[in-house]
């Protein structure tokens, strides 16, 4: 069991992400590589994959820094061949369970089996924790199936129990995790069928097909946000999942084909306002899209002080909302955030704009940047849009 299931993974649950109104942490922005970023993220499970009853809590792309700690440099990552992790996070809020799936890329497939032997030695990564290992139950050799109790991360006196499934496809390790917080011991036959469900959604990532509810070229279209901020989110999202993470009201979203968001805040250490989140969603037909204009007030922002506005134009979108609302994340008494919904043929663009300096700044910077988001649709690549200096106070 790495260090990234248990310290940084337990982050990522214990904080629900800021543009759902609640607090967040910094990760890495992951890959440069647009390619291997959509393939990592696509491997993850959902929230329609997963047992009934959990939420979306977060996921994001984890450099070496992040899953290096003082029994693992990151020479020995790097030197190994070690390119990024991935990890992606659900909870149940009713008896607190944790469901983790994670993948990591490394150079070639030599380099992924010398790195199972780094990331999954217990005795460095979690030296604090009792494991014991047996055969996974999926996937290409080298693998393991770890089961275990270890002390929670942000309160030691809490014991985890854990089973934890990783296992080699190609040159990444993917894997799929269960925690308890209750005494109980998890259900092993539950990670092995998310370990079977993660290796089919690998096998077709790596043969450039897209598993459900992804879409590999959606990633490329998306404006880029990683190396803007500290980078708070980035992922495949489903239906419940978008709703859940944009605070929206009601359910007009479920004719979509795929969506990815993008967060990031641009502030340092407990103070990471203003925050940025952008999010491309791709439906069936322009007629799909166009639907959601009808029930446009839904996408209003879950606050009682959200107010729309007449009169923003993107260049490029069919047609476009647009709303105002004092931030729930900065605790805001006006508002200071600002969010432009736009259509875009099939293509669904919704940018955020939270606890900014000046409503001002924030409704010229959301329509900057929804702007340049319908202008990437369609392409191969897009470049990083820059932000104002009244945003980032640089």
């Amino acid at each position: 069991m790495s260090r990234l299931r248990h310290t940084i993974g337990a982050l990522l649950v214990s904080t629900t992400l800021v543009v759902a109104g609640h607090g967040a942490i910094a990760q890495d922005s992951g890959p440069p590589d647009i390619a291997l970023r959509s393939q990592m993220a696509s491997i993850t499970l959902d929230r329609a994959t997963l047992p009934g009853g959990y939420i979306f809590a977060g996921e994001s792309f984890l450099g070496a820094d992040a899953v290096a700690s003082a029994d693992v440099p990151v020479d020995d990552l790097t030197e190994a061949g070690f390119v990024s992790q991935y990890v992606s996070a659900y909870q149940n809020p009713d008896n607190g369970y944790v469901i983790r799936s994670y993948v990591s890329a490394w150079t070639e497939a030599a380099a992924a089996e010398a790195g199972f032997g780094i990331i999954e030695d217990e005795a460095r990564t979690a030296p604090e924790g009792t494991f014991s290992d047996t055969e996974a139950p999926v996937g290409e050799a080298p693998g393991e199936t770890t089961t275990g109790t270890y002390p929670d991360a942000q309160d030691g006196s809490v014991t985890v129990t854990s089973v934890d499934a990783t296992f080699r496809v190609d040159r990444f390790l993917v894997g799929a995790s269960l925690e308890t917080r209750d005494g109980s011991e998890p259900d092993t036959e539950t990670v092995n069928t998310l370990a079977a469900t993660l290796e089919g959604r690998a096998t077709s990532a790596i043969a450039n097909e897209s598993p459900e509810g992804t879409d590999l070229q959606l990633v490329p279209q998306a404006l880029p946000l990683a190396g803007l901020g500290q980078a708070l989110q980035a992922g495949f999202l489903n239906t419940g999942d978008v709703e859940q993470m944009y605070g929206l009201q009601g359910s007009v979203l479920g004719g979509f084909t795929a969506s990815w968001s993008e967060v990031i805040g641009l502030g340092e250490g407990d103070a990471l306002q203003p925050f940025v989140a952008v999010g491309l969603t791709s439906f069936g037909s322009a007629d799909d899209a166009n639907a959601i204009i009808d029930q446009i007030g839904d996408l209003a922002p879950n606050a009682s002080d959200a107010e729309p506005v007449d009169g923003v134009t993107i260049e490029g979108a069919g047609s476009v909302a647009a709303f105002t609302f004092a931030s729930a994340v900065t605790g805001a008494s006006d508002p200071d955030s600002f969010r432009v919904v736009a259509i875009a043929d099939t293509m669904l663009v919704v940018v955020d704009v939270q606890g900014a300096p000046s409503l001002e700044v924030a409704q010229a910077t959301a329509t900057q940047l929804a702007t340049a988001q319908v202008a990437c649709i369609g392409q191969s690549g897009c470049a990083a849009p820059t932000l104002p200096t009244e945003l980032t106070g640089q």
